[in-house]
């Protein structure tokens, strides 16, 4: 792969990693001090065909809470925002 496309793969999967975090915000009441990471993993699941989505969210309060939605992070969609999270 040439060093134009492993960044241009780089830059797109950064942005739906953000685009998500923003999703996570506006679909939740965490406030603005929780931290969420979002990942791209493989899916252990043998009905998924392909890398899953992890959430993490760590409140204000030191909980933490995981979440994985079985699609890519660049497929992930409002929708897939029902997190049980207050």
């Amino acid at each position: 792969m040439s060093f134009a496309a492993d960044l241009r793969q780089r830059t797109s999967k950064f942005w739906h990693i953000q685009r998500v975090k923003a999703l996570v915000r506006e679909h939740t009441t965490l406030g603005p001090n929780a931290l969420i990471t979002v990942t791209e993993v493989e899916c252990q699941d043998p009905a998924c065909l392909g890398p899953a989505t992890q959430i993490t969210i760590l409140g204000i309060d030191l909980v933490r809470k995981s979440f994985l939605i079985h699609r890519p992070v660049a497929d992930v969609t409002a929708a897939d925002m029902r997190l049980p999270v207050a």
